[in-house]
């Protein structure tokens, strides 16, 4: 009865520790896999970016712009797809430091202009200039670059989007508020769930990937992602900190 016991422990150990090499040879293939098509992919995408970038400092041209406009959206797409893809195979190790809010989102604002101007939309900051936030700040970026997208996006043309810090004893809020239809809570539900294959063009799509990479890397913070609507033709797209 004793050696059959050791037996079934030993055969328990060993079929353990063939399924412990097989999953990490699993994540490797699957990281290979990643980085493969981080580079295949992402690679052309950049390079056809600096060729109409260069095309449009010597020629103003609507059909120039909207090449390039379509080719940004889809690199974003693809990075938020690998980011997701690698966010499940290995959680971000964060790097903490002290980063100036108001300097991260005028560096975001610079890169996302292009998106406002095709819809004809003015982002209006409103905030002082000394707040700080304690994290990582390559992350903070993505945060912030996602949560504008998908205000943009979210937004009618022809109108602002209000990007505000507000600031008390207990927490930090940052916020970019525009004018947009209202959304349900089921709507609100829909835009943050990870299901993406049914969906019917581009702009469900990114919006969809830009905040739940949003919600991950604000919750890898111990943040809140804060989503509302309001009947009065405004959303808020946003996050808190607790102080």
């Amino acid at each position: 009865m004793f050696l059959r016991k050791k037996i079934l422990r030993k055969i328990r150990k060993i079929l353990k520790t063939q399924r412990e090499r097989a999953q990490k040879k699993l994540i490797c293939e699957r990281n290979k896999f990643i980085s493969i098509l981080n580079h295949d992919i992402k690679t052309p995408i950049l390079a056809q970016n600096q060729a109409l970038e260069l095309l449009l400092k010597n020629r103003e041209d609507e059909i120039l712009k909207e090449i390039l406009n379509s080719n940004k959206f889809l690199l974003q797409i693809v990075l938020n797809s690998i980011f997701l893809q690698k966010y499940e195979l290995e959680k971000p190790k964060l790097k903490f430091e002290k980063v100036n809010v108001l300097s991260e989102i005028k560096n975001c604002i610079e890169e996302i202009n292009l998106m406002a101007d095709e819809k004809s939309q003015k982002i209006v900051l409103n905030m002082p200039e000394n707040v700080e936030l304690f994290g990582d700040r390559r992350l903070i970026q993505k945060i912030i670059f996602n949560i504008l997208s998908g205000s943009i996006a979210f937004g009618f043309e022809n109108s602002d989007i209000e990007v505000s810090i507000k600031e008390n004893k207990n927490k930090i809020s940052f916020q970019a508020k525009n004018k947009s239809i209202y959304m349900t809570k089921e709507k609100i539900k829909g835009l943050l769930k990870e299901e993406r294959a049914n969906y019917q063009d581009f702009n469900q799509l990114g919006m969809n990937l830009n905040l739940n990479v949003a919600k991950k890397l604000i919750n890898a913070h111990n943040w809140e992602l804060v989503l509302q609507s309001q009947k009065n033709n405004s959303s808020i797209f946003g996050f808190t900190v607790k102080k």
